[in-house]
This record gives C-alpha cells, structure tokens and sequence, in this order.
C-alpha cells in the first residue's frame, strides 16, 4: 500500500515539473538575467559610395551633366564627357598603347570622333560610323551604345581633339583631347556637375 502511494506521488510530482519547464506560449518559459536590458552589439557600417574610377589604359564616356562634368582647360578650352580617372579631363596615353574605350551611360550612346589635330572645329562633320584603324586625324570609333566599349590602337604620337557625333554641339559640348606621347599626362579633372547622382532624370551613381 505504502508502495503504491510512493509511485503515486512521484508521477505527480514529475507532472508538475513538466508543465512548468517547457518555454511554450503559456509562460514559465526561458527568463533573461537580471541586472538591465544587454546593449545589443552594433553591426556593420556601410562604406561611403565613390564615383567609379577608370581602370589603367581606358577611358570612361559619358553626358557631362550626368555627373562627370565639365572644365576650362588650362592648355586646350572647354573640354567635358571623357575622362581616364573619374572625371572630365584631358587623356594622355604612351605611344603604342591600346585603350579601351567605354560607354558609361546606361542608354545614351556616343562616339569618338577626331576633328583635327590644331584645334576644336566650330561646326566639324561627325559620322556614327567607324572609320581608321587606330589613332589618327581621320578616326572615328562609330557607335558606342550604352556599356559597351570599343579598343583603339595608338601607334603614332601626336595631339588629337576629338568629339561625339551625338553631343559636339551640346551644352556643354563633349569634347576632349588626346595626347600620345611618352611624357605627356593627364590633364586636371572637373569638379563634379552639381546635383548629379540620384536626384534627376533616373541617374544613378555618377553616370547615366
């Protein structure tokens, strides 16, 4: 008789402890040490955005009102929409190389087009065909669609201005200037075109 009572209370008490342990919707669940609310660890920063730089014997295309902008150049005028860094300027490139030109607009398409080696013409004939088959007074890169990029060999050294046939009249006007030389750089870069970047006419980044 004492036996059976024993078992009987053990079984109860093992139910009472399974109904208050559990961590279910009914309470008795999991309860946080005392002592204040744990501050929780901060997560990751996000890095600053930065404008795209051009990666080494390449130039980057693009509307100077989308961002790259434009500048007076010291040595050669008003030049804008090409750059070899991040924003307009003049390009320098040794003799013999081989650059990659590219498109930085998502759908505006451009050219590159020589219109002379004294000086920017005011009313040059431009064409969207390709023409020359590496850097000279007569080169025309022809289309260049939204991110695509053409290469252009440059075995001959001298000064070359060139436009796109889409912009050259423009404003501003996209022009620039090229020097194949072994000892010519860059030139400085533009201050980036206000307000570009997010805000207008869908752009995003610097280009668009």
């Amino acid at each position: 008789m004492h036996k059976r009572i024993l078992i009987a209370a053990l079984l109860a008490a093992t139910a009472l402890a399974a109904c208050g342990g559990g961590g279910g919707s009914g309470g008795g669940g999991y309860a946080p040490p005392s002592g204040g609310s744990a501050t929780p660890t901060p997560g990751p920063t996000a890095a600053p955005t930065a404008a795209p730089t051009v990666a080494p014997l390449a130039v980057g295309v693009a509307l100077p009102t989308t961002g790259i902008g434009s500048l007076a150049d010291p040595t050669f005028g008003q030049i804008g929409g090409y750059t070899q860094t991040t924003y307009s300027q003049t390009l320098a490139f040794p003799v013999g190389s081989t650059i990659t030109v590219s498109n930085l607009s998502a759908a505006t398409p451009h050219t590159l087009d020589v219109v002379g080696t004294a000086g920017f013409p005011a009313n040059p004939t431009l064409t969207t065909t390709a023409s020359g088959g590496g850097m000279s007074a007569t080169y025309a890169s022809g289309n260049i669609n939204g991110g695509q990029s053409v290469s252009i060999a440059l075995p001959t050294a001298g000064t070359y201005y060139f436009g796109c046939a889409y912009h050259y009249l423009s404003a501003p006007q996209m022009r620039d200037v090229i020097q194949v030389s072994n000892t010519a750089t860059p030139g400085p870069q533009a201050t980036p075109n206000p307000g570009a970047g997010g805000g207008g006419g869908g752009c995003v980044g610097i280009y668009c």
